[in-house]
């Protein structure tokens, strides 16, 4: 801190914004996901495994979802004419070109993943195989 913060008011480096922004991205980084990698939250059911992952603003057309060889990926592929040329005086967050991938185990039903995007979040269900799911049982209460 004591490259960015000078006590003598009349004493300013020339880089210290810039500087001072990078280190902010930087700390800001540790504690969430990058602008390439959606935020996600994962369920897990006694039937299922349940993904969701925060689109806001993508169309669901661009949306691809693939399963090979044990590995869930989810991306963002905007055509170029779906992009608007704007001048944004600052700009936080794009989706195009993001991507997020999940590693699946043995657990899963590959077969019947199923994806819907309602509302800006794109849901994922990925059943379990039926040797995996645990059948409940009533227990007696004596």
């Amino acid at each position: 801190m004591i490259r960015f913060y000078n006590p003598d008011l009349y004493y300013r480096d020339e880089n210290s914004n810039e500087a001072y922004e990078k280190l902010i991205q930087r700390f800001n980084r540790g504690f969430s996901l990058n602008q390439d990698s959606p935020a996600a939250n994962i369920m897990e059911t006694e039937a299922a495994f349940q993904i969701e992952m925060a689109l806001p603003g993508v169309d669901k057309k661009d949306i691809r979802v693939e399963h090979e060889k044990g590995i869930l990926t989810v991306r963002i592929e905007r055509s170029e004419d779906n992009k608007e040329v704007e001048s944004y005086s600052r700009k936080e967050f794009d989706f195009s070109g993001a991507s997020r991938t999940f590693r699946t185990s043995e657990k899963i039903d590959t077969e019947n993943i199923s994806a819907r995007y309602e509302n800006g979040v794109l849901t994922l269900q990925l059943p379990k195989k039926e040797a995996f799911v645990k059948p409940s049982r009533m227990i007696e209460v004596e």
